[in-house]
């Protein structure tokens, strides 16, 4: 029995590289969209906090250039960010603007537990913790039950994590929801289950973990978020009666955590269609009390059965990767929304199927090799593509390269790959027909290099990397060989380029004084 119901948005589906999945996954997205359209993309590192060195964008047309930070635009100015960055300062906005938030108090490194205990004690437990300025739910302990559990928790979050000032408040009742809001308009909602594992009445719960986690490896979002087996499971287990080598009955969902983290293991579930009017507007309300706040995400807690919610955060970089690659529920291409609201000229531009090499930017940029990355602009207008199954006897490092030079020439893009059955699959796409037939054609003709005894062609309309390229171990020694050339040739040219200087400083040498005199006779001649 399988619950993992992710399904790909076929535009994104084989187009986000490694560099792309977990924590960049925003940012990789909403620039895909914008190079898709034909815009101008380019990366840049900027260092915060003087050591950190994170990577920007830009996005830029004809008419306009904006600048972005995962998925945060330069429409959000810095005043909402600064207000959204200090959860006090947000609340504070919040309720003046009569939003409904959970009620609160602030407390300073100076406080004494006593003032900490006491002011919990009134508000009743259970009652929640966290950092003014935290974020991703660090240091954040929801559901606190008593004042000793309280205090202890507190000397941790400001002794271990390092946080001064904190926040405690009351512990509100219902769902967390993440929801996603441009202008006056909610895109979408979320919301997040503890790591778990659905019984089929076969499995142990230890094989249904391994079954779970190759279905998330195969989500973008979820690749490096797997289901990890330590203390804190095998301890949720033990107290609801199971361990791992269990096999409870078919039906039965296990959970294997308490806190919902994505990270941890949790699955992300599209709840879009479960918002009211009421409960947008709630949303919305918050967006409005911040000035400046263009679009944002808020956490909120919803109470279903009585139709309310109540703000917990406002988030100016919202995470995208749960709404366009939610495990269970439908796929919200937040990305094409953000595009649309910076350049709406883009929202009739047909879409390139192509995407760039996200992983040698990202490296470039991380080893500071170069400051800045400007990625080739996508072509744009009808695509056609054919997959190629090529059956035979192959020369195959001079079959690999005469099929990359004959892609290059005929400007196609895509990429060519031995199989394990000896079959070679060549992918190819181009806004030219003809190209792709005569590519086709010169696959099947050529006889130096290959003894082809068949050969199958099918259509292919899936996303293709720009450019064309060699994968597979092949890949390794065509790629070590085109670079023994190029380290060959570029040491040829730097001899070259030394012998030249010499040359030319030596006869600077030589003749200096005939071209002073060549010069004052001309110079002399011109007066006159």
């Amino acid at each position: 029995m399988t619950e993992v119901k992710f399904k790909w948005m076929p535009h994104h589906e084989g187009a986000v590289p490694p560099a792309g999945q977990g924590g960049r996954i925003s940012t990789y997205n909403v620039a895909l969209e914008g190079w898709r359209r034909g815009l101008n993309l380019e990366f840049y590192g900027v260092f915060e906090e003087e050591t950190k060195l994170k990577l920007r964008y830009s996005l830029s047309s004809s008419e306009r250039k904006h600048h972005f930070q995962l998925s945060m635009g330069d429409k959000v100015t810095q005043e909402a960010f600064d207000i959204c960055a200090d959860k006090d300062l947000t609340k504070q906005y919040l309720s003046q603007a009569n939003v409904p938030v959970p009620e609160g108090k602030v407390f300073t490194k100076k406080s004494t537990l006593n003032e900490i205990g006491d002011y919990a004690d009134k508000l009743n437990y259970p009652v929640v913790l966290k950092p003014t300025d935290g974020n991703a739910g660090k240091g954040v302990f929801a559901n606190v039950q008593s004042r000793d559990n309280l205090l202890e928790l507190v000397k941790h979050v400001q002794n271990d994590l390092g946080y001064n000032d904190i926040i405690v408040e009351k512990f509100v009742q219902g769902n967390e929801y993440r929801i996603v809001v441009i202008g006056e308009r909610v895109l979408g909602a979320m919301i997040r289950r503890p790591a778990s594992v659905l019984c089929d009445g076969k499995h142990t719960i230890s094989q249904l973990i391994k079954i779970k986690n190759k279905e998330r490896i195969l989500n973008p979002h979820m690749t490096s978020r797997l289901i990890r087996i330590d203390r804190e499971v095998i301890d949720l287990l033990s107290r609801s009666g199971y361990t791992l080598n269990s096999i409870p009955k078919k039906g039965t969902r296990v959970y294997l955590r308490t806190k919902s983290n994505l990270s941890s293991g949790g699955d992300s579930i599209d709840t879009t269609d479960d918002l009211t009017p009421e409960l947008k507007q709630i949303a919305i309300d918050a967006g409005k009390a911040i000035p400046g706040l263009a679009h944002f995400g808020v956490d909120m807690i919803v109470d279903l059965e009585r139709n309310t919610g109540t703000i917990l955060e406002v988030n100016t970089r919202p995470g995208l990767g749960g709404h366009l690659f939610p495990v269970i529920g439908k796929p919200r291409d937040f990305a094409s929304e953000i595009i649309d609201f910076y350049f709406p000229e883009t929202k009739s531009v047909e879409r390139s199927p192509l995407f760039f090499d996200f992983d040698t930017v990202v490296e470039l940029i991380k080893t500071q090799q170069v400051s800045k990355v400007g990625v080739k602009n996508a072509p744009l207008g009808d695509f056609y593509g054919k997959e190629i199954l090529v059956m035979g006897k192959f020369q195959h490092t001079q079959f690999l390269s005469w099929v990359y030079k004959q892609a290059l020439s005929h400007e196609l893009h895509g990429n060519i790959e031995y199989l394990k059955d000896g079959t070679v699959r060549i992918r190819v796409m181009g806004t030219n027909r003809k190209q792709i037939e005569s590519f086709k054609q010169r696959c099947i003709q050529d006889s130096n290099h290959a003894k082809i005894e068949d050969i199958r062609v099918t259509e292919w309309n899936k996303p293709i990397k720009i450019g064309f390229e060699v994968i597979g171990a092949a890949s390794n020694k065509l790629h070590s060989n085109e670079i023994s050339k190029v380290a060959i040739e570029r040491e040829r040219l730097t001899k070259e380029k030394s012998r030249l200087l010499e040359k030319f400083e030596h006869l600077q040498n030589q003749h200096t004084w005939r071209y002073m005199e060549m010069l004052k006779r001309y110079a002399k001649n011109v007066l006159e």
